[in-house]
């Protein structure tokens, strides 16, 4: 055990945080860069825990409100002031609706819950660009605060019951439940495996068990097998994270925290050897000193960079690396190291404690928020869609823009499966029986149905879920495993056992086409199947669903691809512009392969037909403008608002009602 400052292991805080710097930068050199974070979660539970396990041998006993107030002293100044600052740099760099979801972020950062915040971010459809947050980083920070607040509090318990001796045998359990926990989640859901506490706590726990081992002073491994196993696992930790290794992240993680505890055993037991004096010279231990500033700088500097540059990884390396680490070094010497010598503080154990969580919750609450919401248009203008000539194009954006409203308007899901089909039963009338089934693009649809249905008194019913297309075998991985089971209950079997039950008239099939090799190649996929080119995949299922639903429905209707902007965020670019025709989206030429595939099919089946709605929505073809009579038309860049969809009833009506599927409706 560890019971004296040793400078090595500063350097090595130095090595794990650049891992990540160079790593989040782009480098292709270091795509297993996210290991440094591992390093330091090891690191950090090696030597937290060799302070606390060096108190209670000295003094048989824990003062815990003493460690609290170091942690929050060490820990909330340098949070706090870069959650402010990035708040107000974002506010300048982006605009309004790029800026909402970061509210969430913040205020998760600073509560120490970043971690699940973003894990349930990664599993939701709409929350895709969750990876560009400032914020992000701070999911690995919210678990070691975790494990701060968790682990003091077992070892008092087991000092107040004089049980200490049984802190290994439980650190130990808890070690193998968490590996388990990993090697789980990492064939479930990747994600979660990522951000989880419980998947990660294995590696700080495995610091904690170092230091036990220590501290029970065994017999010293001899000192050149130690220099060597020191050299070779820092070399595996370097290997482990650059690109050499094409291995899951999850393995990966598990090997680095292998060599992380061997290194960190052999540092412990050769004080004065070579790879001791090369990781505790000048330079890399200061730099270790403010490797905590820095992993709280570099990567809000990082997506800022990437705002305003066009710039590739090396460029975008060189200068995070500098950016961060100088805004670092004077967090470093102008904040932290003041706060942690106040001997005034010293006195103050619990009470410095409240007021570092108070200070830190009205900026999660009040302040972040206030920053981050502000109505004003970004120096840095955002993609736009090309020039037009759309009528009307001249005219300005609206001023009185209720952001979050439009960002928030997804529409409605419903579904259900056999064993609770009324689910899927919205309103019942007397007419005609209507079944929309599809994705998120269908989900914007609902609301207009569901007074379609009232205004004419159609039986209506819904099988709509985020990313869950109408194809029935297809499978979307962007929708996270708790996302992919609900389309399984969802589709599978589905148009076999549910179908017959509601019987429709008319059934709608309503998605976003997923037929373009370079952004779906690696998403879409066979349920329970092999890989398989994915033209081939969509003609397959959608020929197949197509023949399954044709022969129990009279009509149905597969709507054709919608126009979206695509290439850019309307609200986004909304936010900056001045006209409405900077914001326009041309009318594409032809249609999809998915289109294509279901006018083949149409051809066979006199009572499949592929419906446009588009004249509904874009009535100023070939440019669609992006705020029609008031109403923001697309909240982003492959979705409507469901405000627009509902104001455009009448025109839908008018289309549906030319397909001769809603006689007398």
């Amino acid at each position: 055990m560890i019971r004296t400052y040793r400078p090595e292991f500063d350097g090595l805080r130095t090595v794990a945080v650049y891992l990540v710097v160079l790593f989040h930068s782009g480098l292709a050199l270091a795509t297993g860069g996210f290991v440094g974070v591992d390093l330091f979660f090891v690191l950090s539970g090696f030597l937290v825990s060799s302070v606390i396990l060096a108190e209670v041998e000295r003094t048989d006993s824990f003062a815990l409100g003493r460690f609290y107030a170091r942690r929050a002293r060490r820990l909330l100044p340098a949070a706090v002031v870069v959650v402010v600052a990035v708040a107000g740099v974002f506010t300048v760099l982006w605009s309004v609706p790029a800026r909402i979801s970061l509210v969430g972020d913040a205020r998760s950062a600073l509560l120490y819950y970043s971690n699940w915040h973003f894990a349930d971010a990664a599993g939701d459809y709409f929350a895709a660009d969750s990876e560009k947050s400032p914020f992000l980083h701070f999911w690995s920070l919210s678990i070691e605060e975790q494990f701060y607040v968790f682990f003091p509090l077992l070892v008092l318990l087991l000092v107040v019951l004089k049980r200490v001796a049984l802190l290994r045998w439980i650190v130990g359990a808890l070690l193998v439940c968490s590996v388990a926990a990993q090697v789980y989640w990492a064939g479930v859901d990747v994600d979660r495996a990522y951000y989880g506490t419980d998947a990660r706590l294995y590696q700080l726990l495995a610091g904690v068990l170092l230091a036990l081992a220590l501290q029970r002073r065994p017999q010293p491994t001899p000192r050149r097998v130690a220099v060597a196993a020191g050299w070779l696992s820092l070399l595996a930790l370097l290997v482990l994270g650059s690109g050499l290794l094409d291995v899951s992240a999850s393995w990966r993680g598990l090997g680095a925290c292998a060599a992380a505890v061997v290194l960190l055993g052999a540092l412990a037991q050769t004080e004065g050897a070579a790879l001791n004096r090369v990781l505790g010279t000048r330079i890399p231990v200061f730099l270790g000193k403010i490797s905590y500033g820095t992993y709280l700088w570099h990567w809000p500097v990082i997506v800022a960079l990437t705002t305003v540059l066009d710039s590739g990884p090396l460029v975008i390396a060189v200068l995070a690396t500098g950016v961060s680490t100088g805004l670092a070094a004077l967090s470093y010497e102008v904040l932290e190291m003041p706060v942690r010598k106040a001997a005034v503080l010293d006195r103050l154990r619990w009470s410095s404690v409240v007021a570092g969580l108070a200070v830190s919750t009205l900026v999660a609450v009040v302040v972040a928020p206030g920053l981050l919401e502000q109505d004003r248009r970004p120096e840095v203008a955002a993609a736009a869609g090309p020039a037009s000539g759309a009528p009307g194009g001249r005219a300005s954006v609206p001023a009185d823009i209720d952001w979050k409203k439009v960002v928030d308007d997804h529409g409605a899901v419903q579904s259900c499966t056999v064993d609770d089909v009324d689910a899927c039963r919205d309103h019942r009338g007397a007419g005609t029986r209507v079944l929309l089934v599809g994705d998120s693009q269908a989900q914007m649809m609902v609301p207009m149905f569901r007074r379609l249905a009232r205004d004419r008194d159609w039986d209506m019913s819904f099988n709509v879920l985020p990313g869950c297309t109408w194809q029935e075998e297809l499978t979307n991985s962007k929708m996270g495993a708790e996302g992919s089971e609900d389309c399984r209950r969802a589709r599978e079997g589905w148009y076999d056992d549910v179908l017959p039950q509601l019987d429709p008239d008319v059934v709608i099939l309503l998605a976003r086409p997923r037929d373009d090799v370079e952004e779906w190649g690696d998403v879409v996929s066979r349920r329970d199947g092999p890989r398989e080119p994915l033209d081939r995949l969509t003609w397959e299922t959608t020929s197949a669903t197509l023949e399954k639903v044709s022969a129990l429905v009279p009509h149905v209707l597969v709507v054709s691809r919608l126009v979206m902007p695509e290439t850019f965020d309307p609200t986004d670019c909304l936010a900056s512009a001045s006209t409405l025709g900077q914001c326009s989206v041309p009318v594409p030429d032809g249609g999809t392969p998915v289109d294509g595939y279901v006018s083949a099919v149409a051809a066979e089946h006199p009572n499949v037909e592929l419906l446009n709605l588009n004249p509904a929505f874009c009535e100023g073809a070939p440019w669609c403008l992006p705020v029609v009579d008031g109403q923001v038309v697309w909240r982003d860049d492959h979705h409507y608002t469901a405000a627009y969809v509902k104001a455009r009833q009448r025109p839908v009506w008018r289309l549906l009602s030319r397909t001769g599927a809603f006689e007398g409706s």
